[in-house]
């Protein structure tokens, strides 16, 4: 019986954090409540309560059901990136990062509520902190990653590694944003790999290794299914 409740639990939280992206994306963070999202899982209010605090703990909960198993594909153990060359792991997080958004629609949904659904006031003003802080270790990784590869294929880069890894950090995100908002009106993996290898190669690193790069990653996923 314990066993059975402890089931039943799991699968209330977990429905209520289906619901909670269907209402979000429908309302908005801002105007959705509590009663609609307890509504939408078939559950009581008490029952949002009983899992979580409040209305950003329950968005930050929904969020962390995709960013966690997502780092753990990007940087975790099974990744096999912290013995792969620089570049690589580079154009690894491009690459999952797009084809994720592109054909996970669990994740293209959680993506779209946090950068078209969330307004950054009141109680989610924190959010603003956390999306800046995941922005900022990002970028510390792509800037490492970049003076790196600079030095493996002895080539100068234009700008420092920090400035290439805002900019590289940026058209990330650019490109996300715009994909979403404009209806996936391009093709986000093979345009965006072309705009990122261009930029790569216009922050100095040879062409040749940022095709290799690129191909690599692709293929592994492929391998991954």
């Amino acid at each position: 019986m314990a066993r059975r409740t402890k089931e039943d639990a799991v699968a209330t939280r977990s429905g209520l954090l289906d619901a909670a992206e269907q209402v979000f994306l429908e309302q908005g963070v801002s105007r959705a409540s509590l009663a609609a999202i307890a509504e939408q899982a078939g559950a009581t209010r008490g029952a949002v309560y009983w899992h979580f605090k409040d209305k950003l703990d329950l968005f930050n909960a929904m969020i962390d059901r995709v960013s966690l198993p997502l780092d753990q594909v990007l940087y975790g153990d099974g990744a096999g990136l912290a013995s792969a060359a620089p570049l690589q792991r580079i154009c690894r997080v491009m690459h999952v990062l797009l084809n994720g958004l592109a054909h996970d629609e669990h994740l293209r949904r959680v993506f779209t509520i946090m950068m078209h659904r969330v307004e950054f006031v009141g109680e989610f003003v924190a959010l603003q902190a956390r999306h800046t802080a995941s922005m900022d270790e990002c970028s510390g990784k792509f800037a490492l990653d970049m003076e790196a590869a600079a030095e493996q294929w002895g080539v100068a880069l234009r700008y420092s590694p920090k400035q290439l890894a805002r900019g590289l950090t940026s058209l990330l995100d650019g490109l996300m944003h715009t994909w979403l908002i404009g209806g996936q009106s391009f093709d986000l993996v093979e345009d965006g790999s072309a705009t990122i290898q261009v930029y790569l190669m216009g922050a100095g690193l040879p062409q040749e290794a940022v095709h290799a790069a690129f191909l690599a990653a692709a293929s592994e996923r492929a391998a991954e299914g």
